[in-house]
């Protein structure tokens, strides 16, 4: 029998399609590294390189027999990790925007002294939305704000990647933005 590494990328991709696990393993040896040195080019982040070349794989497993390859198998894995790489991109961007709204908004302070109340108000307000983001969402958001903890610390602690804890804090600033927001109009209206 011959090695599997000795196949071309349709052959081992026939093999995989077929139920050989084997297969698919000499495909992750085959590509692992490129995919993540491509990644990497693009990201500069060695944690989100790896796990974006690891979702392109999972998504080649889950896919599996059904996967319809027109590029090759190279240009399929290098097009999914592209797309990974510009979807995280935009997330991060994004994440950012809302990070710098919540921050300019918290960042406000009204001139008159007397306003000192209505922030004391607010404070508690923010406390209380905090306390009702779901459980997970608050733990990562909680181990950011107090314990200044950087990603990745919070990742390792948690046994998440660091993707999934900045999704996490993203969505938080997110709610807790709007939440704020809807919660200064209605104030706005009480003392005006």
């Amino acid at each position: 029998m011959r090695d599997l590494g000795d196949l071309s990328d349709q052959q081992l991709l026939a093999a995989f399609q077929e139920g050989s696990v084997a297969a698919f393993e000499a495909i992750h040896r085959r590509y692992f590294g490129r995919l993540y040195a491509h990644a990497f080019k693009m990201l500069g982040n060695a944690h989100d390189a790896q796990d974006i070349v690891q979702e392109a794989f999972i998504a080649l497993w889950i896919k599996g027999a059904t996967i319809q390859v027109h590029t090759g198998l190279a240009g399929y894995l290098f097009t999914a990790v592209r797309n990974r790489v510009l979807n995280l991109i935009e997330r991060d961007k994004t994440y950012r925007a809302h990070l710098d709204a919540l921050a300019a908004f918290l960042d406000e302070n009204p001139s008159p002294p007397a306003y000192a109340a209505d922030e004391e108000l607010l404070y508690t307000l923010f406390e209380a939305e905090i306390e009702q983001l779901p459980r997970k969402m608050k733990e990562i958001f909680e181990l950011r704000r107090q314990g200044e903890l950087s990603y990745a610390e919070i990742a390792d602690q948690l046994s998440l990647s660091d993707h999934t804890v900045k999704k996490q804090i993203s969505n938080a600033i997110k709610i807790l933005k709007d939440r704020l927001m809807q919660w200064k109009s209605q104030l706005v209206v009480l003392f005006f």
